[in-house]
Protein backbone atom coordinates (compact mmCIF):
# COMPACT_ATOMS: atom_id res chain seq x y z
CA UNK A 1 0.00 0.00 0.00
CA UNK A 2 1.49 3.47 -1.04
CA UNK A 3 1.61 6.28 0.92
CA UNK A 4 -1.21 8.41 -1.01
CA UNK A 5 -3.55 5.34 -0.22
CA UNK A 6 -3.10 5.23 3.52
CA UNK A 7 -3.78 8.90 4.00
CA UNK A 8 -7.65 8.39 3.44
CA UNK A 9 -7.81 5.52 5.49
CA UNK A 10 -5.92 6.88 8.78
CA UNK A 11 -8.14 9.96 8.12
CA UNK A 12 -11.30 7.22 8.17
CA UNK A 13 -9.73 5.49 10.94
CA UNK A 14 -9.24 8.39 13.05
CA UNK A 15 -13.11 9.91 12.15
CA UNK A 16 -14.16 6.70 13.06
CA UNK A 17 -13.21 6.55 16.40
CA UNK A 18 -13.82 10.06 17.28
CA UNK A 19 -17.49 10.09 16.25
CA UNK A 20 -18.16 6.76 18.38
CA UNK A 21 -16.18 8.85 21.30
CA UNK A 22 -18.52 11.41 20.94
CA UNK A 23 -21.65 9.20 20.77
CA UNK A 24 -19.99 6.73 23.48
CA UNK A 25 -19.71 10.00 25.67
CA UNK A 26 -23.29 11.56 24.85
CA UNK A 27 -24.80 8.41 25.48
CA UNK A 28 -23.31 6.66 28.10
CA UNK A 29 -23.64 7.78 32.06
CA UNK A 30 -26.29 7.84 34.37
CA UNK A 31 -29.52 6.38 33.12
CA UNK A 32 -32.44 5.61 34.75
CA UNK A 33 -33.40 2.58 34.70
CA UNK A 34 -35.29 0.32 36.71
CA UNK A 35 -32.92 -1.59 39.48
CA UNK A 36 -33.44 -5.16 39.56
CA UNK A 37 -32.28 -6.75 43.32
CA UNK A 38 -29.97 -9.17 43.27
CA UNK A 39 -30.42 -11.95 45.60
CA UNK A 40 -27.84 -14.29 47.15
CA UNK A 41 -28.83 -17.94 48.45
CA UNK A 42 -27.25 -18.56 51.54
CA UNK A 43 -26.35 -21.67 53.02
CA UNK A 44 -24.45 -23.50 55.94
CA UNK A 45 -21.25 -21.97 55.87
CA UNK A 46 -21.98 -19.09 54.23
CA UNK A 47 -21.09 -15.21 55.48
CA UNK A 48 -21.44 -11.95 53.46
CA UNK A 49 -21.33 -8.49 54.36
CA UNK A 50 -24.75 -6.42 54.90
CA UNK A 51 -25.72 -3.29 54.11
CA UNK A 52 -28.63 -0.96 54.74
CA UNK A 53 -31.90 -1.74 52.96
CA UNK A 54 -30.83 -5.71 52.76
CA UNK A 55 -33.45 -7.96 53.41
CA UNK A 56 -32.71 -11.56 54.79
CA UNK A 57 -35.88 -13.47 53.28
CA UNK A 58 -37.16 -17.18 53.16
CA UNK A 59 -35.28 -18.85 56.22
CA UNK A 60 -35.71 -22.64 55.96
CA UNK A 61 -37.54 -24.13 58.89
CA UNK A 62 -34.07 -25.18 60.87
CA UNK A 63 -32.35 -21.78 59.88
CA UNK A 64 -29.68 -19.83 62.67
CA UNK A 65 -28.05 -17.11 61.72
CA UNK A 66 -25.48 -14.59 63.58
CA UNK A 67 -24.95 -10.93 62.14
CA UNK A 68 -21.49 -9.51 63.37
CA UNK A 69 -20.88 -6.05 63.56
CA UNK A 70 -17.41 -4.74 63.34
CA UNK A 71 -17.49 -1.39 65.55
CA UNK A 72 -13.95 -0.75 64.40
CA UNK A 73 -15.23 0.15 60.68
CA UNK A 74 -18.66 -0.26 60.83
CA UNK A 75 -18.83 -3.21 58.99
CA UNK A 76 -22.00 -5.75 58.98
CA UNK A 77 -21.96 -9.69 58.54
CA UNK A 78 -24.55 -12.24 58.31
CA UNK A 79 -23.31 -15.85 58.81
CA UNK A 80 -25.53 -18.81 58.08
CA UNK A 81 -24.70 -21.64 61.01
CA UNK A 82 -27.57 -24.14 59.78
CA UNK A 83 -29.90 -24.11 57.17
CA UNK A 84 -30.22 -21.65 53.78
CA UNK A 85 -31.87 -18.30 53.56
CA UNK A 86 -31.87 -15.89 50.59
CA UNK A 87 -30.25 -12.20 51.12
CA UNK A 88 -32.06 -9.68 48.87
CA UNK A 89 -29.96 -6.50 48.22
CA UNK A 90 -30.84 -3.08 48.71
CA UNK A 91 -30.66 -0.21 46.61
CA UNK A 92 -27.47 1.05 48.26
CA UNK A 93 -25.75 -1.68 47.79
CA UNK A 94 -26.16 -1.04 43.87
CA UNK A 95 -25.45 2.65 44.62
CA UNK A 96 -23.25 3.08 47.48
Amino acid sequence: MNTIARYPLRHAVRTSVLALMILLSACGGDFEEKQSSARLYLQQGDEVEVFRDDELTSPSEDARIVVRHEQESDRKFVTVLTGTAELVRGAYYAHP
